[in-house]
């Protein structure tokens, strides 16, 4: 299959747009100027034809009056009138001959030719007649019949100048017929190339934007994890387009899954040494001769090894995450039995800095989730708000109904959250630029594990905040779709 590049399409279409526009703009010329000249022929020859008719009139009937006259006076004057009269009446029927097409008016010129011929023959015989000084009863008869071929010469011309005003009538008939005609075939040739040049354009686009819009579905899945190869319906720059981004795809796939199996393979390595430690702190923490100071050791070594176990959790969890191998169990449940629990446990962790957490909440439907998950996204979104509220601040957990199903908001009095860093906040390691404001520091995975959490059971997650007066992270979960409200 032949490839075209994106400029060859847009040449080729607006090329066949020319042709179009430029092949009825020459028919329409062509129809045009065909009628002018038509016209112009026509016209022309009518009017030159009325023009000699009409010159022709007032000579014939001064070519039989200076005969008469003469016949009557016998003044040479009259004779000399007649025979100038009589070249010029032979000379503009000739040229009428010349301007005549049809065998009808060119039958009538002759007959006009006949009559003048017969006239002059008339007086050539009385001039004959004359010089013998022969009278005759024949100048009655030849009188009359110069005046009868004066009538068919007059009546002939007559009957020109009417042919004449009738064909004019008829051609002027004809160029409206013709204009009118011409003008609604300009308009379907408008109307024509309108229709050309807009679907040729729409099929240009159509060639170009659906391609596109494939490629953009496709980096989008790329962004939300889905690594699938892009297939366009193109063979043009988009195509290439398409190829390196698939390309691209395929090496950062390669780079996560290589980044998801480091992670699995250091949480696995740590949990070995951290087992180890575990039990070494079991068993000098029930051994009777540690002391004192000793214990508060101990304690703390325990804080670091929770510590670092839930960091290796999260990780791992990161690493399920990103490969697709984190498994959901989704079941009905009350959101209210899984919240409570973590705000109590929070109020404990919450005292040491003099901060209130209220729990609010109201009637709401069941809950599609994995409640373990859960659980999970609500302890670390109360744990960041702790970490981010200063000391006698404030937090209010609350429970209500949302557009997607259950909506659970944690609020807090914290620091808030710069507005230009909202859209960085769930993005893993992750740290915000005035976390210098409180005295201790985060591993950056808390938030980014909530919303994987919160997407993969087919909730949302939002966050609101402003600077120095705290935020707000809502979660929302999907209900059963016949919902039972909790009174």
């Amino acid at each position: 299959m032949m490839k075209l590049s994106i400029y060859i399409k847009l040449i080729m279409g607006f090329a066949a747009i020319i042709a179009i526009m430029i092949l009825s703009s020459t028919y329409v010329l062509f129809e045009l100027n065909a009628v002018a000249n038509g016209a112009k022929n026509i016209l022309s020859s009518n009017v030159r034809t009325q023009k000699l008719a009409r010159q022709l009139y007032p000579a014939v009937q001064n070519e039989t009056e200076y005969a008469e006259k003469y016949l009557i006076s016998n003044d040479e004057a009259y004779f000399s009138l007649f025979v100038e009269n009589k070249k010029k009446v032979g000379k503009n029927i000739n040229l009428l001959f010349e301007t005549m097409t049809s065998d009808e008016d060119l039958l009538l010129i002759k007959g006009m030719q006949k009559a003048h011929a017969s006239i002059v023959v008339s007086m050539q015989q009385k001039e004959k007649e004359e010089e013998e000084d022969k009278q005759s009863t024949r100048n009655e008869k030849q009188k009359q019949i110069r005046r009868e071929n004066k009538r068919l010469m007059l009546d002939s011309l007559d009957l020109l100048i009417r042919k004449s005003h009738f064909s004019i009538g008829k051609e002027m008939a004809r160029i409206e017929s013709t204009i009118t005609r011409s003008a609604k075939i300009t308009l379907l040739l408008i109307a024509g190339t309108l229709f050309a040049a807009v679907t040729a354009a729409l099929i240009i686009a159509r060639t170009i934007t659906r391609p596109i819009g494939q490629l953009i579905r496709g980096t989008e899945q790329i962004a939300q994890g889905n690594f699938k190869k892009i297939l366009v319906s193109s063979h043009d720059e988009i195509a290439l387009l398409a190829s390196a981004v698939n390309d691209m795809s395929r090496k950062i796939d390669e780079t996560n899954k290589l980044k998801a199996q480091m992670m699995q393979q250091i949480s696995h390595e740590l949990k070995t040494p951290l087992q180890a430690m575990q039990s070494a702190h079991d068993v000098l923490l029930v051994s009777g001769s540690v002391q004192e100071s000793r214990l508060r050791m101990l304690a703390a070594i325990k804080r670091s090894i929770d510590k670092i176990t839930d960091f290796s959790m999260q990780y791992l969890d990161l690493a399920k995450i990103e490969t697709g191998a984190m498994q959901y169990k989704i079941t009905v449940s009350d959101i209210h039995k899984i919240v409570a629990p973590v705000v109590d446990e929070a109020k404990l962790v919450a005292a040491s800095k003099n901060i209130h957490i209220e729990l609010e909440d109201v009637a709401v439907p069941r809950v599609l989730v994995d409640m373990e998950k859960v659980s999970i996204i609500i302890s670390n979104l109360i744990s960041n708000a702790i970490k981010y509220t200063r000391k006698n601040g404030n937090i209010k957990v609350s429970i209500g109904l949302s557009d997607r199903g259950v909506q659970v908001a944690i609020k807090d009095s914290g620091i808030g959250i710069n507005p230009e860093e909202l859209s960085c906040v769930f993005d893993r390691f992750y740290q915000a630029s005035n976390i210098e404001k409180i005295e201790s520091n985060g591993s950056g995975v808390g938030l980014a594990i909530v919303k994987a959490y919160t997407e993969g059971q087919g909730g949302k997650v939002l966050v609101e905040s402003i600077p120095d007066q705290g935020s707000t992270f809502k979660v929302e979960f999907p209900i059963e779709d016949n919902p039972s409200v909790r009174a």
